[in-house]
């Protein structure tokens, strides 16, 4: 294949391919019943229930001693989030204890790009 038909190809694919600003999970958890956490770029993870928000920056992978995989998201507020990919498993594991709880999956989503108008300073902000 010359370098034209990929061109060609790539060019048709990529403008009809979703754009996404992230992605989005909701969790029914025990303690906290309904948290939403979301994994934008830059590896910025952001978890909320209630009026509460938190933040993590990037995840920790490793995998247990029979070698299933896991991440782990580690919260400003000590608590951890942890997933384990291949049976799409969610825990959290709050700051003030040690045993993990469970969260079963309400939904998933991802956010989309939002083009926000852009500002020229040539209106007037204040009349």
């Amino acid at each position: 294949m010359s370098l034209s038909p990929v061109l060609l190809f790539i060019s048709l694919v990529f403008p009809f391919s979703a754009a996404y600003a992230g992605e989005a999970v909701r969790l029914d958890c025990l303690t906290r019943q309904n948290v939403l956490i979301s994994f934008f770029k830059y590896h910025l993870t952001t978890m909320q229930w209630g009026k509460h928000f938190q933040i993590a920056s990037g995840a920790h992978k490793d995998h247990t001693q029979s070698g299933v995989r896991y991440q782990t998201y580690s919260f400003r507020n000590g608590d951890d989030v942890v997933y384990f990919p291949e049976n799409e498993r969610w825990f959290i594991i709050y700051a003030d204890q040690k045993k993990p709880e469970r969260c079963r999956v309400e939904e998933s989503f991802t956010y989309p790009v939002v083009s926000l108008p852009r500002y020229s300073g040539k209106e007037d902000a204040l009349s």
